[in-house]
């Protein structure tokens, strides 16, 4: 949980005190927006939530979809960072259950702010879904890489599996389910579809 700051003199430099606001920003925009919406959501909303002055918004951020563009960007590079960190050895399957489980591991440490960025951003706008397909991109290069994917057919395949783990992932969100329940499935459908050995 990130508090708000104790008024008053302290012992953190500028840069700290303007990472400890963001990180409350961050954190208030998936609460309100988890209850009201992306589209219900306002300014005003987030900062009486993140205990910031409308200025203080103002200082990190210029409008309510620049916060949230900045969050999605930051989970972003997080979950393209764990799903890419994936052994070299190995199977193609136990590879590719590594990265499920950085996947999803990642999904379930914070699902308020996975279900922010997985659902919300189809109301975000046009920005929001380049930069989600970006992401769905990065996750089918990944599983490419692990399956060898040699043509278009084999490219479809990491495709359609990417696809199909995201759609389950946000019905599960919806659903309020253990996310990491998937896993088994999952991995089960994977090996009879893509698995070479």
């Amino acid at each position: 949980m990130v508090e708000r700051l104790v008024a008053g003199r302290h012992h953190l430099s500028r840069a700290e005190v303007a990472a400890h606001q963001k990180q409350r920003l961050f954190k208030a925009l998936a609460t309100v927006m988890a209850a009201n919406g992306y589209i219900n959501t306002t300014v005003d909303d987030v900062i009486k939530e993140a205990k910031v002055s409308r200025a203080t918004f103002y200082e990190h951020f210029d409008s309510k979809q620049d916060l949230f563009m900045s969050g999605y960007g930051r989970a972003q590079r997080l979950i393209i960072a764990a799903i890419r960190e994936v052994p070299v050895t190995g199977t193609p399957m136990e590879r590719f259950g590594v990265m499920l489980d950085r996947y999803l591991g990642f999904i379930a440490l914070d699902p308020i702010r996975a279900r922010l960025y997985l659902l919300e951003v189809y109301a975000a706008g046009p920005e929001a879904m380049r930069r989600r397909v970006e992401l769905q991109q990065e996750f089918v290069a990944g599983v490419a890489q692990i399956f060898d994917a040699r043509d278009d057919a084999d490219l479809f395949s990491c495709q359609a599996l990417v696809a199909a783990v995201s759609t389950l992932v946000t019905n599960a969100l919806t659903r309020g389910d253990d996310v990491t329940a998937l896993r088994g499935p999952i991995l089960a459908h994977t090996a009879r579809v893509m698995d070479r050995g």
